[in-house]
């Protein structure tokens, strides 16, 4: 008996974890499942090109470094990245940030410490929003962490790196111009730096594409290009996110799940008779 209840415990076990997985696999759609985050820069070597600057603004700046996934883990703190030389790992057009986990315990990814602040992704969207073609309009809920720093040198003493982003949607920021999408900064403090314009949602159940405008927000045209904190700059790049298909369960997990509860049942009828006979 007490072996039989090992083994039944062991069966029990494993259909919990394949019906988790069955679960997961085919949970309604509306969840942000990994993916990238790429920004094309109108202008990566003179990021003022085009900007409305305001007195007291910079005359010079630039993308000095991009640091991707697989770099920027290698640095915990921001003031290891700031000691990096401009041009070590030159920025092209186009850089891409990795969509994070829902969970980055045991990821090895900086959460915190010396000013690297890496968020989980814990986005998702009502059903209603699910077969999304080229729309303009998305709402969501929660956050899209991303992963990767891009440091800028100019006309000022030191580096100013921005990153570690989350990609979130707000209301209150949704003025008819701006979509409410806004991209912030989680590099040593919190802060608005670009919000998106002009957005295409395309969703196909966890499916998503977004495309669209990244324009300064006001507060960093405030800070940098010498505006008065009610206008943006200018419009500084465009964006793309993909996510991922999700992985659709094979039709061998579904009859292996349902060939073990047929298992399980016919060895607890076994037990019961035996139970019964002895």
């Amino acid at each position: 008996m007490q072996k039989f209840g090992v083994k039944k415990m062991q069966i029990r076990q494993t259909i919990l974890a394949a019906a988790a997985l069955i679960m997961a696999n085919s949970a309604d759609a509306g969840v942000l499942h990994g993916g990238t985050f790429s920004v094309t820069y109108d202008n990566p070597n003179n990021l003022l090109e085009g900007l409305t600057i305001g007195p007291g603004g910079l005359t010079e700046y630039y993308v000095a470094n991009f640091f991707p996934k697989a770099v920027a883990d290698t640095y915990s703190t921001i003031a290891d990245i700031i000691t990096v030389p401009t041009n070590t790992y030159p920025a092209p057009s186009t850089v891409e940030y990795v969509v994070n986990p829902a969970d980055l315990t045991g990821t090895g990814i900086p959460t915190g410490a010396g000013g690297r602040a890496n968020k989980p992704t814990t986005l998702t969207w009502d059903a209603s929003q699910d077969a999304l073609v080229d729309s303009s309009a998305f709402i969501a809920n929660g956050q899209i962490g991303l992963n990767g720093v891009v440091m800028t040198r100019g006309s000022f003493t030191g580096t100013l790196t921005s990153g570690d982003y989350t990609f979130e949607y707000n209301a209150s920021r949704n003025d008819g111009v701006n979509s409410g999408w806004t991209l912030w900064n989680n590099t040593s403090f919190r802060t608005s730096t670009y919000d998106a314009r002009n957005i295409s949602v395309t969703t196909n159940g966890d499916e998503l594409l977004m495309t669209g405008e990244l324009w300064w927000s006001p507060n960093m045209t405030a800070f940098l290009f010498g505006g008065d904190g009610s206008n943006s700059a200018g419009k500084a790049a465009t964006f793309t996110l993909v996510s991922p298909a999700v992985v659709p369960v094979p039709a061998a997990v579904w009859l292996f799940g349902s060939g073990l509860l047929s298992l399980l049942a016919g060895a607890r009828r076994k037990s019961v008779q035996a139970a019964l006979s002895a």
